[in-house]
């Protein structure tokens, strides 16, 4: 018997049309009599039962093929569904059908989060939303992760995220933030290695070494985010924006032992290239501006131990009733000595939320497979790609400023200034500018004005490393004009000796603006820059605190933005493998 399904096989799966057709119908012939044709009811419905069978099959079959194509959705031994209890007690069911992905997170009975993913036009699509008690949205989360074209042997992706959080049905905040990622793994570290191998004193030029290479990776960084948050009557609160680079070069050692110095499954940076930028605007209740501020961090460091150089810049506004009271700006410039590193800065693995392990896989990943090694966390936490900033803020990374104007510039070149103005109906009616800066100071016994070495010096550890200078000016304006001014400044020197010891002397000059003019005088103390200036450290201490103020807001939003959807349990056994092609 020839099995009628099978046998059938139209060259469209759209179903023909047919007209109802009387008992006979003659059709025109162009011999002999009029043939009548007749289709029963019976074998209508026959014929379309045929039919739906066989699409039924046929959709079978592209289930099946579906199915069977590769998935970039991977639990452990290739299971397609799991269940597991989190360490909150939650159950989680994850299910997997080719390129669809389904997560849900129950507590008893009641869905707190749930987890669709998609593959479209190669990029890997995931909508998170978190419920609250009442089985509404308090969190959404849409996000998505595309491959970018290789180029110059650099592989790319980026993954662009949009967030909503809900109270009561309105919005409370918005963000949304795009993670881009260039990657260029250079093979053997022959160059990065054996500048490794310099450094610990362990290189190696046997054979057997040859075998144990380490790597070598670069890679390039830009993290951007803009964030807003509302009042409950709808106004804007505060606008946040960050913005991330970097630049780096890893060295690795992929292997289960010590290669040329390095212990096992290690990585380390060999270079940095990094900047932060965050802009805050704060409002009352009515809408009004409170605070503006914008800060700016650049550091570039080695291997070296005088190599690094850090560079900040901040500008403050403060507002009262809408109008602008107080403005503040100033620049700090830090240079690295052998005896006094930079702070330290987010590194790669800190800003991509990757663990040793999971960076250190037997060969070097490419972009896509870095930045999808956890983004079924990245793309169910909003504050992942911000935990690097967040936490370098609350152990103060970003502190220089405040820090050495508490404790001093461990002899550390640096340059710093800032400008503070008071305003009253829109017109400046203050300024205070103040300076400090710090060279490094000349060999024993040698001045500017002196061009050779003398017999005594300050020799016993007495010596400086560096000489500093301040400078501080205020001056009151009225209608724009100068009525009063004031200024003073100072610096250090080594004033030489051919018969005895060298000796520190800060040279200062105080000015007045009075009615008869400028009144200045001079005055040489015998020892450091805080017998002249007990201020000197104005500019750090006010560019200190306005920094650490809007650094402690970043660190706040990481905080709330992490807020109680961190993760519930130890790291998700899903994982996003990009597919070839």
């Amino acid at each position: 018997m020839i099995d009628p399904v099978s046998a059938y096989s139209p060259a469209s799966s759209v179903e023909p049309q047919f007209k109802a057709v009387p008992k006979a119908e003659r059709l025109p012939s162009s011999s002999g009599p009029a043939v009548v044709v007749g289709i029963s009811e019976e074998t209508m419905t026959r014929f379309k039962a045929d039919m739906a069978v066989g699409e039924m099959v046929r959709q079978a079959e592209r289930d099946k093929a579906d199915s069977a194509a590769p998935s970039p959705w991977k639990l452990p031994s290739g299971l397609t569904h799991a269940e597991r209890t989190l360490k909150n007690g939650h159950t989680e069911i994850i299910d997997i059908d080719g390129g669809t992905l389904t997560v849900r997170e129950y507590d008893g009975d009641r869905l707190v989060k749930s987890v669709d993913g998609t593959m479209a036009d190669g990029r890997a699509v995931l909508d998170t939303t978190y419920y609250d008690e009442s089985g509404k949205a308090s969190q959404t989360i849409h996000a998505e992760l595309a491959t970018l074209e290789t180029r110059n042997g650099w592989s790319g992706a980026v993954m662009t995220r949009s967030v909503q959080w809900f109270e009561d049905g309105r919005t409370v905040r918005t963000m949304g933030d795009e993670m881009y990622l260039r990657t260029r793994n250079d093979g053997p570290a022959s160059v990065a290695g054996n500048e490794w191998g310099r450094m610990t004193g362990e290189m190696k030029n046997d054979s057997d070494s040859l075998v144990r290479m380490l790597t070598s990776e670069e890679h390039s960084l830009g993290y951007h985010a803009d964030i807003q948050e509302y009042y409950d009557n709808g106004q804007l609160s505060r606008s946040m924006i960050i913005g991330q680079t970097g630049e780096y070069a890893q060295v690795s050692n992929r292997h289960g032992f010590e290669v040329e110095g390095m212990g096992e499954m290690s990585t380390n940076e060999l270079s940095h290239d990094t900047g932060l930028e965050v802009r805050i605007w704060e409002y009352d209740r009515d809408g009004e501006m409170i605070r503006e501020a914008t800060v700016i961090d650049n550091q570039k460091d080695g291997t070296g131990s005088e190599d690094g150089k850090q560079t900040q810049t901040a500008d403050v506004s403060w507002y009262k009733d809408g109008e602008k009271v107080k403005h503040g700006k100033g620049s700090l410039v830090l240079e690295e000595v052998a005896t006094a590193g930079l702070m330290k800065r987010p590194g790669i693995l800190d800003l991509l939320g990757l663990k040793p392990d999971e960076y250190l896989s037997p060969e070097p990943q490419e972009a896509d497979e870095l930045l999808g090694r956890k983004a079924l966390d990245s793309s169910a936490q909003a504050d992942f790609f911000l935990e690097g900033a967040g936490r370098a803020a609350a152990k103060g990374w970003y502190g220089s400023a405040a820090d050495m104007g508490e404790y001093g510039h461990r002899g550390q070149p640096f340059a710093v200034d800032w400008t503070t103005e008071l305003y009253e109906d829109g017109e400046v009616v203050m300024r205070k500018r103040d300076s400090q800066r710090a060279v490094s100071a000349p060999y024993r016994g040698v001045d500017e004005r002196l061009p050779f070495r003398t017999v005594g010096g300050l020799s016993d550890g007495d010596r400086p490393v560096v000489l500093e200078s301040a400078e501080h000016e205020t001056t009151l304006l009225e209608n724009g004009k100068t009525v009063a001014r004031e200024a003073m400044s100072s610096r250090e020197i080594i004033q030489p000796s051919e018969e005895g010891p060298d000796t520190l002397m800060t040279l200062a000059h105080y000015e007045r603006l009075n009615d008869d003019g400028n009144d200045g005088v001079n005055v040489i103390f015998k020892g450091g820059l805080e017998l002249a200036d007990p201020d000197a450290r104005a500019a750090l201490r006010s560019m200190g605190d306005e920094v650490d103020l809007t650094m402690t807001e970043v660190h706040h939003m990481y905080r709330d933005l992490r807020g109680d959807t961190a993760s519930a349990g130890p790291d998700s056994i899903l994982r996003y493998e990009p597919l070839d092609g």
